[in-house]
């Protein structure tokens, strides 16, 4: 009898052990997806006038291009995401400029005087435009959260 306990309690640990092996144990790496893209601010807090320095990186199989009239928006979180009231572009709207699969814009902002609380860049691109044509909004992309103190 006492050995029959013995054999059953081995098998058992065995079968847990084999359960740990295939379950737990990482096989080999994985390989990292492609996110997208990411637009991020450089700080997480900023003071009215200061310099928002904002890095777009394009980690799509996409060329992604941008507005000559608006390349960005300021939202603000109030309950839910809320666009400043923008004018209407004085001139016509066209493709200013893009970036193509793995590749990285820069810019920078003076911010205006808006109000303070949690905000965002909405940032409207098309994609696989030409430069000069019309601008033709296809996707949005949101930056990080960032505060205006």
């Amino acid at each position: 009898m006492k050995k029959i306990i013995g054999v059953s309690i081995g098998v058992l640990v065995l079968i847990i052990i084999i359960v740990f092996v295939l379950f737990m144990v990482p096989r080999g790496e994985k390989k990292e997806e492609k996110s997208g893209v990411g637009v991020s601010p450089e700080k997480l807090q900023y003071k009215i006038g200061e310099s928002l320095k904002v890095r777009i990186e394009n980690n799509s199989e996409e060329k992604l291009c941008f507005s000559s009239c608006y390349p960005y928006y300021f939202e603000r979180k109030n309950g839910k995401w809320q666009a400043y009231e923008y004018s209407d572009c004085p001139e016509q709207n066209l493709v200013k400029s893009c970036i193509g699969a793995e590749a990285i814009k820069a810019f920078e902002i003076i911010l205006p005087e808006i109000k303070q609380g949690i905000h965002r860049l909405a940032v409207p691109v098309c994609v696989e435009c030409q430069n000069e044509k019309v601008f033709n909004e296809e996707k949005w992309l949101y930056s990080n959260e960032f505060d205006i103190k």
